[in-house]
C-alpha cells in the first residue's frame, strides 16, 4: 500500500511538472519603460530575438495578433531568429507579415551563422521587406523624433569583423540611439560606444529561472548562473534589455516562458 501511495505521489508530481513546463511554452509580452531627454513623445520599440523558426500558430497568427495588440513603431529582431535544423517556413511568414505593418531591423545571430547560408538567410529577410544591419546605422522618425537603429553581426562571424562593424557604427549615429546586438555579455566592448539602449538575446532567459531567487541557471557564453540571462541592465554608459527569446524545443524553460519584449521609450 505505501508503495502504491509512493507510485502515485510520484506520478502526480511528474504530471505537475510537465503540466506546468508545458504552461511555460505560451508565451508572454514583457515590457520596460526607459526615459530619455531626447524622446519628447513616446515611442515603442518592440524585440524579437531567438525565435529560432518555431510556430505560434496557423501562419503564426498568435504571435502576430500580439505583435499587432502592441502596435510597436519598430521591431529589433535580435538574431537567431532563422535556426540551423529547423526549416525556414516558420520565420519567412513571420516576417513577410510584420514587415508589411511595422518597420522591421534584423542582426544575425550564431544560428544563423552555423547553417553556413548566412547570405541567402540575409537575401529571404531582405526579401520579405526587413532592413538587414551588419555595421550599417538606418534612421526613422517616429512622431517627429529621429532614432538612429545599429546592428551588428554575431562575433562567430568573426571577432575582427564584428568589432569593426561596432567600430563603424559610431560615426554614424543621430538622434535616440538603439543598437541591435545578439550578445548580452559583451558588455565591455557596448560600453565604449554609449548608445542609449542595447538589444540583445542569445540567453534564452537561463533556461531555468526561480523568481527572485535565480534569474538564470545556464546560457551559451556566460555558463553557470549567467549575469544577463534576461532583462533590463545598467550598464556604465548604456542601458541594454535582453529577451528571454522564444523559442520552444525539447528541452525545458521553467518559471522562463518565451516572450516578446516591448519597450517604451518616454
Amino acid at each position: 500500500m505505501k508503495k502504491r501511495y509512493i507510485v502515485i505521489g510520484a506520478l502526480a508530481a511528474a504530471f505537475g511538472a510537465f503540466s506546468a513546463y508545458s504552461a511555460m511554452q505560451s508565451f508572454t509580452v514583457q515590457r520596460y519603460g526607459l526615459d530619455s531627454d531626447k524622446i519628447t513623445e513616446p515611442v515603442n520599440i518592440m524585440l524579437i530575438s531567438d525565435l529560432h523558426s518555431c510556430w505560434y500558430g496557423e501562419n503564426q497568427n498568435e504571435l502576430i495578433a500580439a505583435i499587432d495588440e502592441e502596435n510597436p513603431d519598430l521591431i529589433a529582431l535580435a538574431g537567431d531568429i532563422f535556426d540551423d535544423e529547423n526549416p525556414n517556413e516558420g520565420t519567412v511568414v513571420l516576417l513577410s507579415q510584420i514587415s508589411a505593418k511595422y518597420p522591421c531591423y534584423y542582426v544575425v545571430g550564431n544560428h544563423e551563422v552555423y547553417t553556413g547560408e548566412t547570405d541567402k538567410l540575409k537575401a529571404l529577410a531582405a526579401e520579405a521587406g526587413v532592413t538587414v544591419l551588419s555595421g550599417e546605422t538606418a534612421y526613422i522618425d517616429v512622431n517627429g523624433q529621429r532614432i538612429s537603429i545599429s546592428g551588428v553581426y554575431d562575433p562567430n562571424m568573426g571577432q575582427v569583423e564584428w568589432e569593426y562593424q561596432l567600430k563603424l557604427t559610431d560615426t554614424r549615429r543621430d538622434g535616440f540611439s538603439l543598437l541591435i546586438s545578439h550578445r548580452p555579455e559583451a558588455v565591455e566592448e557596448y560600453n565604449k560606444y554609449g548608445f542609449d539602449l542595447i538589444l540583445s538575446g542569445h540567453a534564452h532567459g537561463g533556461q531555468w529561472r526561480i523568481p527572485g531567487i535565480l534569474n538564470g541557471l545556464v546560457a551559451p557564453g556566460q555558463g553557470l548562473f549567467p549575469k544577463y540571462a534576461g532583462g533590463e541592465y545598467k550598464l556604465e554608459n548604456s542601458v541594454m534589455i535582453v529577451s528571454r527569446g522564444l523559442e520552444r524545443n525539447w528541452i525545458p524553460r521553467y518559471f522562463n516562458p518565451p516572450e516578446l519584449v516591448v519597450i517604451t521609450v518616454k
